[in-house]
């Protein structure tokens, strides 16, 4: 057998070599693309429990206090009528369930939780705008929330006039 022989050898090893490391890329990129899917999936589950959860919350503290529920109510409707310690409570209150809403939507922003999920948040989000008591609550602490969530109350509002 001559060197030209062994080299010809050589390069079908070779050739050989690379078709099998191809294949097996592949088949490592396949197996990666569906590992990102699944942790995909598994994030976005996670952020939409978790969003429920901040939602349950902050519900569950005005349904199961009869007080709660009256300040909340009465702060909707007119919340110069409440007194200094109520109309605190009553911030607090909005401002936890806007927090709630404004993670959903930043969640929804990254990715993490359907636009589903979200545009079912935008009907809850709707209805608060449309409170006198969120008016008062905007016009003194909007800048507590996000530039991006600001938009969409301000869009929510453009639509209401």
């Amino acid at each position: 057998m001559s060197w030209q022989d062994l080299g010809s050898i050589g390069e079908l090893v070779s050739a050989v070599a690379v078709v099998i490391s191809l294949v097996y890329l592949a088949f490592q990129i396949r197996q990666n693309t569906r590992q990102i899917e699944e942790n995909t999936k598994a994030a976005q589950a996670t952020a939409f429990d978790s969003s429920i959860n901040h939602t349950f919350n902050a519900r569950a503290v005005i349904i199961e206090n009869e007080d709660l529920a009256r300040i909340y109510l009465e702060g909707s409707n007119a919340p110069e009528s409440l007194s200094e310690k109520d109309l605190l409570r009553y911030r607090l209150i909005l401002h936890n369930i806007l927090w709630s809403i404004w993670n959903m939507q930043s969640q929804a922003q990254v990715g993490e939780l359907s636009s589903e999920t979200w545009s079912a948040q935008l009907a809850t989000l709707e209805r608060i705008v449309s409170t006198n008591g969120f008016q008062w609550f905007w016009a003194n602490y909007s800048q507590e929330l996000g530039p991006s969530f600001r938009r969409i109350v301000a869009d929510l509002e453009a639509k209401r006039s």
